[in-house]
């Protein structure tokens, strides 16, 4: 289920060409439009027919709005089943003050003013989107889930979205790191409850890849760092499609409750970065 557009996009592209049929959900009417046109030409150019693609508009926000999505969804799963849960919407929220540590003339006035420059309302929001949404929503269509482990090995499967912050203290970016920390566990806690169906939870970690997140015509998103991973190169679709197949098709049946970091080695570069 990606949204519109940036990683989601992508991962719809990649899944029409494999000729599956795709629910896109996002809160933006043109994002979603765009998003099957660019489904429709992909499976187009390797000669497959027309793909089938449901758009719903919904927000994450909230347990109506989420509940309004799930009800959505299922009226599109004609057949009463459903292959893999994509959640890979987020919400990253900058401190409107950061603080650069000065050995020379140390402040904590400074560092007060920065860390509490992240309002409440930012840090809840962080969480409905990248831990609420997921869990409620997982938790509305487990029985569709359910009805496709029945069909074949490894169908069945839900792919969370972490991220390399979600293991590394790099960047002062509480609300999302934390947020993604939780996806993380929740990734193993949902494995472990699903585990008697074997219903599957594995979760993607992307590094730098071009999307809203990480503008490549802005200067000051992180995407510009990705030269100085390993890699030395931003993430490219081949890369978050590959991995989103694999985890949701019978070459990744066997992983269950894993978080895959498709990074580029960035986190092998970064202070305080973790496993």
């Amino acid at each position: 289920m990606p949204v519109g557009s940036g990683i989601g996009c992508m991962l719809a592209k990649g899944f029409a060409v494999n000729g599956a049929k795709i629910i896109l959900v996002d809160i933006n009417a043109e994002g979603l439009q765009e998003t099957e046109r660019i489904c429709q030409e992909a499976a187009a150019s390797v000669g497959l027919p027309e793909v089938l693609v449901w758009q719903i508009i919904g927000d994450l926000t909230s347990e109506q709005d989420v509940n309004e999505i799930a009800i959505s969804v299922r009226s599109a799963c004609i057949l009463g089943s459903l292959d893999v849960v994509i959640h890979c919407a987020a919400y990253r929220h900058m401190n409107v003050i950061s603080y650069t540590h000065d050995p020379s003339s140390p402040s904590l006035t400074n560092l007060a003013t920065a860390t509490a420059s992240a309002s409440w309302t930012e840090w809840d929001r962080s969480f409905r989107i990248n831990v609420l949404a997921p869990y409620f929503l997982t938790a509305r269509l487990i029985d569709l889930l359910g009805a496709a482990t029945k069909l074949g090995y490894g169908r069945g499967s839900v792919i969370l979205f972490s991220s390399p912050a979600s293991v590394h203290a790099h960047q002062f970016v509480p609300a999302y790191q934390t947020t993604k920390a939780a996806v993380d566990h929740l990734t193993k806690i949902l494995a472990a409850e699903f585990a008697g169906f074997y219903i599957r939870v594995n979760a993607m970690s992307p590094g730098l890849v071009p999307s809203a997140m990480s503008d490549v015509n802005d200067p000051a998103s992180n995407i510009h760092l990705a030269k100085d991973s390993p890699s030395k190169v931003a993430g490219a679709e081949e890369d978050m499609v590959g991995t989103a197949v694999w985890l949701s098709s019978r070459a990744g049946a066997y992983m269950d409750g894993k978080v895959v970091r498709v990074d580029g080695g960035r986190l092998l570069v970064l202070q305080g970065a973790g496993s």
